[in-house]
């Protein structure tokens, strides 16, 4: 049963991951990381980034998203619970939103508006946690 039901999560893990991809052409990668910094589940489209880094700079850029988020988190009490992370870069934009298994972390062109990425990714995660806690079973 466990089994089953970690063999489920990862496959609604990888179906958001497409439905993120698929939703906009400006994004081109988009990974399910879990809270140890490792890839779950990932989507790529014509990368020019991640496919240049090599295994330990891969592993440390997941790591340190993975590290902000949470140090991040550490004021949800007091500032109130964060919605994303966006990272400005002078050839992408970074996107960081958390959730129940760790966070999803989506790289796009330059061309996105970050906050309405943000907010469809989101309702993306609202729509994946009810069809978690309805189908899968832990």
């Amino acid at each position: 049963m466990m089994i089953s039901s970690s063999l489920e999560r990862n496959r609604a893990i990888s179906h958001l991951c497409k439905e993120i991809i698929s939703s906009n052409d400006h994004i081109y990668f988009v990974a399910s990381i879990n809270k140890n910094g490792k890839v779950v589940e990932s989507e790529i489209r014509n990368d020019r980034i991640i496919t240049n880094m090599n295994k330990q700079e891969i592993e440390m850029l997941f790591m340190q998203r993975v590290l902000q988020t949470n140090l991040g988190m550490e004021l949800n009490e007091v500032m109130g619970p964060m919605s994303s992370i966006t990272i400005h870069r002078e050839t992408l934009i970074e996107i960081i939103v958390p959730y129940s298994y760790g966070i999803l972390f989506v790289i796009c062109y330059l061309e996105v508006i970050p906050r309405f990425i943000s907010k469809k990714i989101s309702l993306m995660l609202q729509d994946f946690d009810w069809r978690s806690n309805t189908i899968i079973c832990e």
